[in-house]
């Protein structure tokens, strides 16, 4: 994980505070003691928003990577479906040249098929 300025001030802020607090404390000031929970507690919020801030960043480069990767994936995906068209072309045109009789009988029972339903459907 990155840190950056904000996770650092931070962890300044929180340190700093948590030793003001414990001084208070100490010499029994609870002002210099609730002053130093505040510091502390503003340095712990501090630190937060470094790391909201690093997800932020992270997620807006992924994003972005995404989006220039894009056109190129589109590209390839177009490519492939036409690349699975042709062999799929390819594959019926050399069964109907194996078997004619088979793929007439098949379409004449498609037909049938089709028609029944079709039929079925005005009664």
């Amino acid at each position: 994980m990155t840190i950056n300025e904000n996770t650092i001030k931070g962890t300044i802020e929180e340190a700093a505070g948590s030793v003001e607090a414990a001084a208070g404390a100490a010499f029994g000031d609870s002002k210099t003691q609730a002053e130093g929970k505040i510091h502390e507690l503003k340095g712990k919020a501090e630190q937060a928003f470094g790391k909201a801030r690093d997800v932020y960043d992270k997620a807006s480069e992924t994003v972005k990577d995404w989006a220039e990767k894009a056109p190129e994936t589109a590209r390839e995906a177009r490519e492939k479906a036409a690349r699975l068209a042709e062999e799929s072309s390819a594959k019926v045109r050399q069964t109907v040249q194996e078997q004619p009789v088979a793929v007439l009988a098949g379409g004449i029972a498609l037909g049938f098929v089709v028609g029944w339903l079709l039929s079925s459907r005005k009664n």
